[in-house]
Parts: structure tokens; sequence; C-alpha cells
């Protein structure tokens, strides 16, 4: 299953367990403001480095300015990228 995670607040239900996700096997894919988390000092920059598949959406961290503040264990991927998780994995659902 992959995960479309859009904003901190959705993180943070996944971490308290209020979302269904099987965070050993599913894909997480961080998009919109989502993709703060990526900054190493960010307060919930650790609850995404615990997550096994997890990327970032390239166009929307460099939409933010954020490309030279990202952790180096980020994963980026471009739109091509997401489009082929989206084939890979099914279902896919946005939170």
């Amino acid at each position: 299953m992959l995960h479309i995670l859009t904003n901190t607040d959705n993180l943070q239900a996944l971490y308290r367990k209020e979302l269904p996700v099987n965070v050993e096997q599913d894909v997480f894919l961080l998009t919109q403001d989502c993709v703060y988390t990526g900054i190493l000092d960010h307060k919930d920059h650790l609850m995404i480095l615990s997550l096994r598949q997890c990327y970032f959406l390239q166009e929307d961290m460099e939409a933010r300015g954020l490309s030279n503040l990202i952790s180096d264990n980020i994963q980026l991927v471009n739109y091509s990228s997401f489009v082929s998780l989206t084939q890979e994995y099914s279902p896919v659902v946005t939170w």
C-alpha cells in the first residue's frame, strides 16, 4: 500500500496509530507541507526516519526552498517516480 502524506498532522496521527497502516510493509510518500519533516531539526524528523520505505517529492521540496536544508537520509523522488510508485503499489491512500 502507498500512503501519500500531505501534512504533519497526518504524520503524527500515523504515529499515534490512528491511521490503518503497516509501517513495516507499506510505502510512504511525503508531499506538500509534509516535506518540511525532511529538515534535520524539524520536530517530526525522527518519526520519518523510522519508516522503512519513505520518499519525499522533490518538486515540493524545491518549491519550498528546502533542497539545501534536508537531511542526507532523505530519499527524493520526482514526479515520474511518483507515478511509478502509484503504479507499483495498490491501493493508494492520501491522508
